[in-house]
């Protein structure tokens, strides 16, 4: 008896000895090759604006004073905080953070993602969770792990408080977080109702105890994150560096169609599709919830490309959620219908964005990603401590990044500051022909228009054009916007 049960387990354990093993190799694939690209990245200003303010403020002064103007929670500039104060780490660390982050959410998906093994290798090899989620170093690099994280959780009825204190952390990463960490909370209650009768009175008490918990943190988050007058996306004077507002339907058909396959037909079908999937497993609300918020707050609110990842991840999640627990093969010849359709549509997908991650990848290994590094090291060269600088545009954060000190004359602080009177977000002639600093930066994310209606004034002013700094940030298979330094200096009398 005893041998013939040996027998029976030893292939279990064998399989799950290969199971590891597996993944390890993997994970390991994963970090060099992200390792790899980050060597050559160069970090543009929405990088290193968080680094610097985490570098130049207190935590009291991040959290109650600086959020606001930044819209967002204040997890990812508390983390940035530690690296440097406790750590004492240099501005090279910054993807390396970013990198870490992202790799706890590539190990949680390993680790507990109900998807077949094959699939959670490509998930992980996705341009969203092996670039723009890890390589470019954002807040969202946390998005992946604490949502992935609820998802898990998800199911269980019995311990609130982990998944409480899972959406705490969720909607401390973004905007976008908050807004999943509800729509996941409401799912989570609603679905409560039935399973209640049958919890003990200590577990009632804990989904209390939780539910007072979250209302008190999002309280705390509106009221450290509430805009003031002089905030400038919010202030009724005009923003100079507020971009001209697309439409609800341009928008809406952006964010529809980059999340998924790049192509809006196919992005349709897919997201219609796993809906009717969800909503066969019994499991519509948490995915309709989640995607539809992030639909709507990127198409109404506010939305750039480096933002349709959280719509993607919204989507994996919901199919997370509904990802039956007994097996891909269900329990009648249309649920085994569905669910390998629903295999397959999720193999394709991860297919096509694997096919962008190797785009960006490629572009970001061979060009500039920013040009701030190569402007920082022409104004190294230059001994800026020596000679006067003014800089232009939110952009002159990510080369003030590489110095211990402001650079700028013209402006306060090292990082740019969103509020009123947005000192440095412009060209002031003015100020510049009383001033007359030895060197000016212009930063341009549409280089060749704002050069050639930049140009002439620097050059009425008494300036010459001694060095342009390239850069694209890229996003999957192309580009979005230039990333672009124009150095001047003035000519001597």
């Amino acid at each position: 008896m005893v041998a013939d049960s040996r027998d029976r387990t030893a292939p279990i354990a064998t399989l799950r000895h290969w199971y590891v093993l597996t993944d390890g190799i993997v994970f390991a694939c994963w970090v060099t090759l992200v390792s790899i690209i980050l060597r050559r990245h160069e970090p543009w200003a929405d990088e290193a604006q968080a680094w610097l303010i985490a570098r130049d403020l207190n935590l009291s002064s991040i959290w109650f004073h600086e959020l606001r103007y930044e819209g967002t929670p204040g997890l990812w500039h508390t983390t940035l905080w530690f690296v440097q104060h406790l750590l004492h780490a240099p501005y090279s660390a910054l993807g390396i953070t970013g990198m870490l982050c992202a790799a706890a959410g590539v190990v949680f998906i390993l680790w507990r993602a109900p998807f077949l093994r094959p699939l959670r290798y490509m998930l992980i090899f996705s341009y969203f969770l092996v670039y723009q989620y890890a390589v470019v170093a954002r807040s969202y690099n946390l998005l992946p792990l604490f949502l992935f994280m609820a998802a898990y959780f998800y199911s269980d009825r019995s311990r609130p408080i982990r998944m409480c204190i899972t959406l705490i952390f969720l909607s401390s990463v973004a905007v976008h977080g908050m807004l999943l960490a509800l729509a996941l909370g409401c799912c989570y209650l609603l679905e409560l109702r039935r399973d209640w009768p049958t919890l003990s009175r200590d577990c009632r008490r804990q989904y209390m105890a939780c539910v007072v918990l979250m209302g008190m943190w999002f309280l705390f988050l509106f009221f450290i994150l509430r805009p003031t007058p002089d905030v400038a996306e919010f202030a009724q004077s005009a923003n100079p560096l507020k971009p001209h507002q697309l439409t609800f339907g341009v928008k809406l058909g952006w964010v529809i169609t980059f999340a998924f396959f790049d192509q809006i037909a196919l992005s349709v079908a897919f997201l219609l599709f796993a809906g009717f999937w969800c909503y066969h497993q019994k499991k519509l609300l948490p995915y309709v919830l989640c995607v539809g918020m992030m639909t709507f707050f990127f198409a109404a609110v506010h939305g750039r490309p480096h933002h349709h990842g959280t719509v993607f991840l919204a989507a994996v999640a919901g199919i997370w959620i509904a990802w039956p627990t007994v097996g891909i093969e269900g329990t009648s010849a249309t649920g085994r219908l569905l669910n390998y359709a629903m295999l397959a549509c999720l193999a394709v997908l991860f297919s096509v964005n694997i096919w962008d991650a190797m785009g960006a990848m490629k572009n970001d290994y061979s060009y500039p990603y920013s040009g701030s590094f190569d402007a920082a090291r022409f104004l190294q060269a230059v001994r800026t401590e020596n000679t006067t600088v003014f800089g232009y545009n939110y952009g002159m954060s990510a080369v003030q990044a590489y110095f211990n000190h402001n650079i700028l004359a013209n402006v306060p602080t090292t990082y740019f500051h969103e509020g009123l009177p947005m000192l440095g977000a412009s060209l002031d002639l003015n100020q510049l022909q009383v001033a007359m600093p030895q060197y000016v930066i212009q930063y341009s994310n549409a280089d060749k228009l704002d050069f050639a209606n930049i140009n002439p004034y620097f050059i009425q002013s008494g300036y010459t054009l001694v060095h342009i700094s390239y850069g694209s940030i890229f996003y999957k298979r192309t580009w979005y916007d230039d990333d672009t330094y124009f150095i001047y200096r003035r000519n001597p009398n």
